[in-house]
């Protein structure tokens, strides 16, 4: 497979999480053999893989690593809207790219980000499926696993053809399974959230949107509503698309890349789907169990994004 994404080198990562090389070999060799001791798990994921749930804690904790990694598997019978149907040929997906693109940029900033641009195409609410999106995005996520590092995630939100028609389909119980899956199975972390092209009522999506997340998230939303100028004091034009002012392919050029890559992937998604996932009936005694009324339960469950 050729790679799509520029990538932190294993030095740069472990510098950046006051690690060693030599620390995160020995957390994923820990990891692999705590793996192979539950039964309820599958056991082929290989090393490149699995080295990212300790990258995902920051070096900091092995505990915390096996907790991520059987959310990784435990999330995909928690939430079927997310992780059944993933055939990037599917008719739903080529529907979906017809009302938004999710694009993940080839390069990193400075600082070694990577850069996500969801941008609206179609004003008509009635072709916007929340959960294909979403589903799409985690597909994203699964490639990057594995082919890419990074040391945090911006996200551009492009609501030029935003409605509000878009906005009710996105209801509490959606965000609520994406935000669990995003952050306690795939270890999200957060460094910046800008909307441009922003319509009338962005207060009342701001708002919104503050209202459920931690104050330190909060305060890295950024609307660009004069131009995208205020958008390069952040994101250099060196890393964005030529459709906002940037020096890399188009967003429909971009877009086209991805799905090549997923395409690459179409196997290993349909493979997963049988296979990849956690055996309930087989899970040990001394191993947690989860309330799935607490992981999903709305008292106050917004406010627990993790962030760094």
């Amino acid at each position: 497979m050729v790679p799509l994404l520029e990538s932190c080198s294993t030095e740069e990562l472990c510098l950046a999480l006051d690690g060693s090389e030599k620390l995160l070999e020995d957390l994923r060799t820990r990891l692999r053999e705590w793996l192979e001791m539950q039964p309820h798990l599958p056991k082929d994921m290989p090393d490149r893989r699995l080295e990212y749930f300790p990258i995902s804690t920051k070096l900091q904790s092995l505990e915390l690593a096996k907790q991520k990694l059987d959310m990784y598997y435990t999330v995909r019978r928690l939430v079927p809207e997310l992780f059944t149907d993933r055939d990037p040929s599917s008719a739903s997906f080529a529907k979906l790219r017809q009302s938004l693109q999710w694009v993940c940029l080839p390069k990193l900033t400075p600082e070694k980000y990577r850069v996500s641009i969801l941008r609206s195409l179609n004003e008509d609410a009635s072709k916007f499926q929340p959960w294909d999106l979403f589903k799409y995005t985690f597909m994203v996520g699964d490639v990057r696993i594995s082919e890419c590092r990074s040391l945090g995630d911006i996200y551009i939100y492009d609501l030029s053809a935003m409605r509000l028609g878009h906005l009710a389909k996105l209801t509490p119980a959606i965000l609520k399974k994406c935000e669990v899956a995003a952050t306690k199975a795939y270890g999200a972390r957060i460094k910046g959230i800008h909307f441009v092209n922003a319509p009338s009522f962005i207060d009342r999506i701001v708002t919104l949107v503050k209202s459920a997340i931690k104050p330190k998230l909060a305060a890295r939303i950024h609307v660009h509503s004069s131009g995208l100028e205020s958008l390069y004091d952040s994101i250099p034009k060196s890393v964005l698309p030529l459709d906002y002012g940037g020096e890399e392919p188009s967003m429909d050029q971009l877009d086209e890349k991805w799905q090549s890559k997923l395409s690459e992937w179409r196997d290993w998604f349909l493979r997963e789907e049988k296979s990849g996932t956690v055996d309930e009936a087989l899970r040990p005694a001394t191993a947690p169990t989860l309330n799935v009324d607490d992981l999903f339960g709305f008292h106050g469950s917004f406010r627990k994004l993790e962030l760094d």
